[in-house]
Parts: structure tokens; sequence; C-alpha cells
């Protein structure tokens, strides 16, 4: 069996950029098709976005925001579960279920990031996150195991 935990790597970046591009679509088309590339973190341009656009879009554009910070600021724990996994010389199955089940729950986080305004139903994305971790966890203690016992 091919071993394709490397290539989700790069996948998991897109996923990571997705939110992001997704969240300028949604207030672009809610500021009449304007967008500051200029400096797009600004405060007087996040300002500009709070006073022109209903409050809704706001938050749906704020979350989709964070969803994409999310997903790069994780990306350092998944980088390294996978390098070391493949380091231990972990089986190719259990490195493609790991990187496959992960990516699924950054989907399903991202998802729920995006679209879930109500506090009670945000603890689905806490419990997709906290899942991701454990995962990645997993890896590094089965990797360590390996290591040593070699």
């Amino acid at each position: 069996m091919d071993n394709f935990s490397f290539y989700s790597i790069p996948a998991y970046w897109v996923l990571s950029l997705i939110p992001h591009s997704y969240a300028i679509s949604v207030i672009t088309k809610a500021n009449g098709g304007k967008w500051s590339n200029v400096s797009p973190r600004s405060t007087t341009w996040d300002g500009h976005l709070r006073k022109t656009i209903p409050a809704d879009i706001y938050a749906r554009y704020e979350r989709s925001e964070a969803a994409s910070k999310n997903g790069f600021e994780n990306l350092p724990i998944f980088v390294g579960a996978v390098l070391a996994g493949n380091l231990a010389k972990l089986g190719a199955r259990e490195m493609n279920v790991f990187v496959g089940s992960y990516l699924a729950l950054r989907v399903l986080y991202t998802l729920c990031y995006v679209n879930i305004s109500k506090n009670w139903l945000s603890y689905a994305r806490s419990v997709a996150w906290i899942t991701g971790t454990l995962l990645c966890m997993r890896i590094f203690v089965k990797a360590g195991l390996a290591l040593n016992a070699a």
C-alpha cells in the first residue's frame, strides 16, 4: 500500500486557505464588490466593515477568518505528527487512515465554525478540534514507542 501522508500536508494547507477565500467573497459581496487588499487586517478597514455590513454577514466573515487562522495555527502539530509517523516507519495504512481522518475532521471543524452561530451548537466544533488533536497525539506516542523499541 502506498503512503499518501506527505501529500496531506499541502492538502491541509489548501483546506486552511479555503475559509479565508470564502470570507473575502462574503464580505466583498456584502460591501458592493469592494475589498481592500492594501491593509486588510487594519483596524480602519475592520471598523469600516463593522459599520457598513449587516451584523450576521460580518459575523460569518469573522468566523470564516477565524477558521482559517485556526487551520494555520494547527498546521505545525499536524506536520509534526506526519513527520514523526514517517520517521518511526509507522505503516502506510495507519498513516493514511490518520491523515484521512484528520483532514475529514478539519473539514467538519471548518464547516461548523463558519456555519454555526449558536453557542450551544458550537461545541460540535470543539469536539472535532479535540478529536483531531488527539489523533495527532496518538501518532506522536506511537512514533515514540516505535523508535524506542528499535
